[in-house]
This record gives structure tokens, sequence and C-alpha cells, in this order.
């Protein structure tokens, strides 16, 4: 698996740096006996559903509680199970800045995801279900599941005392420190 995503890819919008698909959806592939080669599921799953699965693997039949992450050992299997997590939501926060989105965080609860601008107050909902590509932000048209996410997503951050950023009213993304091809850093 990869950390995040690595530009545009088919109809995913975002690329590296953004909490948009493009930058968070990557394939996560396992070479297992018990797999089938050539299987796939489409569950959502994130790096620490690593934590309380490995001690599954293992066998071990105490790990901390709560824990943040779920188990995808059901996944794994033929059955085609599903993650289960103490919470639905799955939150990703970039409390810095990175690009030229700012500080923002997302949350992601059924085929919802709202994303929260830190710098600006702005927010962005999308359906991906319908909309992959979060092209269409529904904000505007569904106030009920705004308010709600966002309640979840500032629940969310304050439960695990998450960093919040710092704003930084002389940030300019046109003036930001970009990396080259050769991997060297130089400033726009």
């Amino acid at each position: 698996m990869s950390d995040n995503g690595g530009g545009r890819r088919g109809p995913l919008s975002g690329g590296k740096r953004a909490l948009k698909e493009g930058g968070i959806r990557v394939p996560f592939i396992v070479r297992d006996p018990g797999v089938k080669a050539g299987s796939w599921r489409h569950a959502p799953i994130v790096g620490y559903d690593l934590f309380p699965t490995c001690p599954e693997w293992a066998g071990v039949q105490e790990i901390p509680d709560p824990l943040e992450g779920g188990s995808i050992a059901s996944l794994l299997g033929g059955d085609g199970g599903r993650v289960r997590r103490a919470t639905e939501e799955l939150v990703s926060h970039f409390p810095h800045y990175q690009n030229g989105a700012g500080p923002h965080s997302a949350i992601y609860v059924g085929e919802h995801r709202l994303i929260k601008f830190h710098e600006t107050g702005g927010i962005a909902l999308y359906d991906l279900a319908v909309d992959i590509a979060e092209r269409d932000d529904l904000h505007g048209d569904m106030p009920d599941v705004v308010t709600e996410l966002e309640r979840q997503l500032d629940d969310y951050l304050a439960g695990v005392d998450a960093a919040m950023p710092m704003i930084n009213d002389r940030y300019d993304p046109e003036r930001a420190t970009a990396t080259r091809r050769d991997g060297r850093r130089r400033r726009r």
C-alpha cells in the first residue's frame, strides 16, 4: 500500500497532499495462503486497521481498548466480511500548509465525505456513491448532513487531541516550496 495518492488517476480529483479521493485512495495488496489470487474488495480501510489485524492473525487475545481501527481479517477470507471499528467514520487530518487548500480535515461516513478547510471555514460535501470524481459539492443542498458530519469531525479531532492548525495569514500557495522531479526542493 502507499501512504497517499500520487496524482490524478482516472476520474479521481485531487492528488498527493489533498483529501479528495485522488489524494487518499490507494490500493492495498495482500498475498497470503488464505487469500484467493485475483480476488478484491471495495471496503475502505486505513493504515491503522493493521494494528488490530496483526494481533488477530497472531492469536493475541488482549489488545488495548479502545483501539482506533478495526481488523481487516474478515475481508481477506472467502466470505467478503467487513471491517468492524468502534466508530464508523474514517478521518484524515492535515493541520499544516502543504498545498493551495491550506490546513484541512475530512471525514468519510457511509458514502459521504465532508472536507473542512480550517483557514477559510469552508466546507465541501460529496456523495462518493454517485460522484467519485468529487465534482458536485453538495454542502448547500444537504445542510443536515453537513451539520452532523462537521459535528462528528470536530468531536473526533477533540477526542484524539489532534493538533489543530495555527492560521498563517502570510502563507502564499503560489510561493510555496515544491519538489522538482529530481527530488530537490525549489521555490516557486
